[in-house]
């Protein structure tokens, strides 16, 4: 099996559990939000400002992430690293799973947490 093939099976595997654990965690927030929006708390409350700004920690963290595969591709191209259009392929993806690594991260943490936890309302 080839590098690329190795790459696009790791990707659809982490795309997959990522889509997995993103519904595990939104069964287990909806329920809170809802009842937020009826009967606001203050558990209800922190919950709502953690998820909104874990969303955008893991934007941030994944633009940069990017930025810096990005950088060190187009240095590899420089210098005479990418000599195949495979190269290029792997590169690329490896920019895409940099981006993706923070979100993938956060997701599965909130699936851990909140499918422990009795609940948020």
């Amino acid at each position: 099996m080839g590098r690329m093939d190795r790459q696009a099976r790791f990707m659809a595997a982490s795309a997959m559990r990522a889509g997995a654990d993103a519904a595990v965690t939104i069964a287990a927030r909806t329920p809170g939000l809802m009842m937020h929006a009826i009967l606001p708390t203050q558990a209800s409350a922190r919950e709502t400002h953690r998820m909104i700004q874990e969303k955008f920690d893991a934007v941030c963290e994944g633009a940069a992430a990017a930025q810096l595969a990005w950088t060190s591709l187009m240095v590899k191209a420089a210098f005479g690293g990418i000599r195949t259009p495979g190269d290029l392929s792997l590169g690329m993806s490896g920019v895409a799973d940099a981006a993706m690594r923070p979100a993938r991260r956060k997701v599965r943490a909130n699936a851990r947490r909140l499918s422990r936890s009795p609940g948020i309302g």
